[in-house]
């Protein structure tokens, strides 16, 4: 569950979700602005969301498991920078015939897709991790992000735990007729037939729940469950985030152009 330490008390759990949301997502816009292989000001967005975190008191243990488990998207965009970028040769090598050329070039490319990925999920992991889902979705729907994107988001976390338990029971329920025996080819038919009872039912059960759901008056609009107007605390947290943002890509373009 990405929101499991969102019901605590420290002082970034207190700000409105939309405060956090729009700051949020100046981090990830100011790490994507900052130029390429431009490291030094990518430090002050690390420092901040560092600050945010112990702030947040979010376990480190919890994150580091979590940007981990992203890391291969990370690995799989960077692995054939060193090696596809032109440039300054650091270490070369034949293997089978071919030529394998590792560049200076290509390691800083890697490098930046690499920290600007890792910053900006951490962004999007804290904000998370301090604020529930629905109080986010609520906070989506008062920045006027359209309505069907933020119904959509709604019933994709609703559902997303019935599904997941569906696909338990599933498992369980094929693990119990072939004890795990059989042939790795029986095995993945198996697998995927599993896969499509579970479309099937989906299908099913999206069909039930939007009938339910008509029948009962829903209009696509979700019912806000954090509709307080913003405190001072929280637009200047929202303003300041902002101003921080813009100041790093204007450093960025001031010192290198």
């Amino acid at each position: 569950m990405l929101d499991h330490f969102a019901s605590g008390a420290s002082p970034v759990h207190r700000l409105d979700p939309a405060a956090k949301t729009v700051a949020a997502l100046a981090a990830v816009l100011a790490t994507v602005l900052v130029g390429r292989e431009h490291f030094v000001p990518l430090v002050p967005v690390a420092v901040a969301l560092a600050v945010y975190h112990a702030i947040g008191r979010v376990p480190l243990k919890y994150s580091a498991k979590r940007l981990l488990i992203v890391s291969p998207f990370a690995a799989a965009a960077a692995i054939l920078f060193p090696v596809l970028e032109p440039g300054w040769a650091v270490w070369t090598a034949t293997v089978g015939g071919w030529r394998i050329v590792v560049t200076e070039q290509g390691i800083l490319r890697a490098a930046d897709i690499v920290s600007k990925f890792f910053l900006c999920v951490w962004a999007a992991l804290l904000l998370l991790s301090t604020t529930r889902f629905q109080d986010m979705v609520a906070g989506l729907g008062r920045l006027r992000v359209p309505r069907i994107f933020v119904t959509q988001m709604a019933f994709m976390y609703r559902y997303l735990w019935v599904l997941s338990d569906e696909m338990m029971r599933l498992r369980i329920a094929r693990a119990a007729r072939d004890c795990g025996y059989g042939s790795w080819r029986l095995r993945m038919h198996s697998q995927a037939a599993v896969v499509g009872v579970l479309f099937l039912r989906t299908l099913d059960r999206s069909e039930r729940i939007y009938r339910a759901m008509t029948a009962r008056g829903f209009d696509g609009r979700m019912g806000a469950t954090h509709a307080e107007a913003l405190r001072p605390a929280d637009w200047l947290f929202a303003v300041a985030a902002v101003a921080a943002a813009a100041g790093v890509v204007v450093w960025d373009r001031i010192v290198y152009g």
